[in-house]
C-alpha cells in the first residue's frame, strides 16, 4: 500500500472511531462495534467530503474486520456490491430475503435481524441504481425483475420467505407476486409498516392527513407566533413584504404540491417531506430514483396470504396503512405493533416484532 493509500486508510480509521466514540482494534469485528445507521451514514458523508471518495451504504457488509474495512474500502470506492449480500449468516438450506426501507441501507434493520430466532440465512436484496434520467425512470417493476434474477442467480430456491420494511415492504410485496405469478411457492411474506405514495391515497384519507400535518405544523409554529419580541430578535422583521408573503405562501402550500406534481419532473424528489439534499452524489441519485419509484408504483390487489405489522404510533409523512391497503391485500393479517413507523423495528419494539415473525418463519417449513 502506498502512501497515499495509507493516509486515506489512517483518515477512514479515525473517523469510524470518532463516530464511534471509543477505540477499536484493526481486528475487532465490524459490524459488532456499535455502527448504526446514523453512525454508517456520517461516516460515509465524513469521508466523501474531505476526500472525494463515496462509500456505498451497505459497504460495513463487505468487511468482517475493522482492518480490512480502513484498508481497503477506500481503494473499492463506490463498492460493486452482490445483488445479494449476507446480513446474517446461518443454514444455507433455509433464506430469509429481506428488503431494507430508504435506501436500502441494512443497518437500518440490523437490530431487528439480530433478534430473530431462526436457523437459517438471512440474505438482504439490494436495489439497483439504474442511472436513469427523470423522463425515464425506473420502476418497482424494473427493480423486482432485477430481483427475480438476483434469486435465480444465487441458487435461491422456494419456498421462498420474503419479508421488508417501509418500501422495502412494497418490493417484498411484488416479488411475493412476481414468483407466484411464475408458480413459485411462497411460505412467508411480511411487509412491516409499508407505504404507497400519496398519489395513491383516496381523496378523503389524503385531505384527512394534510390537515392534520397542518395542525402539527401550527402548533409547532405557536410560541413563535404568540412571541413576535423573540421573532424580531432572532432577525425577522414584523412586518414582511410582499416577497416574503409570497415567500411564506408558497412554503405553506409545497406539503400540498407532491399529491399533484409529476414524478417524471426534475423538481419532484425535492418536494417530498423526508428530502433533506446536500447528500454524496451516488446517495442522491439512489435518493432520487427510490423517490421516482414511490411517485409511479400504483398497488394492484394481491391474493395471496401475508402478514401485515402496523406500527400504531404512525409515521409523520405517511397516513394510517389501514386508510389504504385492506382492498388490495384481501388476506392479509394485520397485527398492530408499538412504536411508530422509525421505533418498530429497534429496541424492545423489536424484540417483539422479531418474536413473531419468528414464530411464524418456524410454522413456515412445517
Amino acid at each position: 500500500m502506498d502512501s497515499a493509500a495509507q493516509g486515506l486508510s489512517g483518515r477512514l480509521l479515525e473517523i469510524l472511531q470518532e463516530e464511534l466514540k471509543k477505540p477499536v482494534a484493526l481486528g475487532d469485528w465490524l459490524l459488532g462495534s456499535g455502527l448504526t445507521i446514523n453512525r454508517a451514514l456520517r461516516i460515509i458523508a465524513r469521508f466523501w467530503s474531505e476526500t472525494g471518495i463515496e462509500l456505498d451504504v451497505n459497504c460495513f457488509y463487505a468487511y468482517a474486520t475493522v482492518g480490512a474495512f480502513v484498508e481497503s474500502a477506500p481503494e473499492d470506492g463506490m463498492h460493486s456490491l452482490r445483488k445479494l449480500i449476507d446480513v446474517r449468516p446461518g443454514a444455507p438450506d433455509e433464506t430469509l430475503v429481506v428488503f431494507a426501507g430508504g435506501l436500502s441501507c441494512f443497518l437500518e434493520i440490523q437490530d431487528l435481524i439480530d433478534r430473530l430466532d431462526f436457523p437459517g440465512q438471512v440474505l438482504g436484496m439490494v436495489l439497483t441504481q439504474f442511472g436513469r434520467g427523470n423522463r425515464d425512470p425506473a420502476l418497482v417493476a424494473d427493480e423486482i425483475a432485477e430481483s427475480l434474477r438476483g434469486l435465480d442467480a444465487a441458487g435461491i430456491r422456494g419456498p421462498y420467505r420474503l419479508l421488508g420494511y417501509s418500501f422495502g415492504g412494497i418490493f417484498a410485496l411484488e416479488l411475493a407476486r412476481a414468483l407466484a405469478a411464475r408458480g413459485d411457492d411462497i411460505a412467508f411474506l411480511g411487509v412491516i409498516d409499508a407505504p404507497q405514495g400519496e398519489h395513491c391515497w383516496p381523496l378523503p384519507v389524503w385531505l384527512r392527513f394534510m390537515a392534520k400535518r397542518a395542525a402539527r405544523r401550527w402548533a409547532t409554529n405557536k410560541q413563535s407566533r404568540a412571541n413576535p419580541e423573540g421573532a424580531a430578535e432572532r432577525g425577522v422583521p414584523e412586518r414582511r413584504g410582499r416577497a416574503t408573503l409570497l415567500s411564506a405562501v408558497r412554503r405553506a402550500l409545497r406539503p400540498l404540491a407532491l399529491r399533484f406534481a409529476d414524478p417524471r419532473s426534475e423538481q419532484y424528489p425535492g418536494l417530498a417531506p423526508q428530502w433533506v439534499g446536500n447528500y454524496p452524489p451516488r446517495y442522491d441519485a439512489a435518493a432520487r430514483q427510490l423517490l421516482r419509484m414511490k411517485g409511479l408504483y400504483r398497488p394492484e390487489r394481491y391474493t395471496g396470504t401475508l402478514t401485515y405489522y402496523r406500527a400504531i404510533g404512525g409515521s409523520p409523512v405517511d397516513c394510517d396503512p389501514k386508510a389504504i391497503w385492506p382492498r388490495f391485500l384481501p388476506r392479509a393479517e394485520w397485527v398492530d405493533m408499538r412504536g411508530n413507523h422509525q421505533s418498530v423495528i429497534v429496541g424492545r419494539n423489536a424484540e417483539i416484532l422479531a418474536r413473531d415473525i419468528s414464530r411464524r418463519l418456524g410454522g413456515a417449513g412445517n
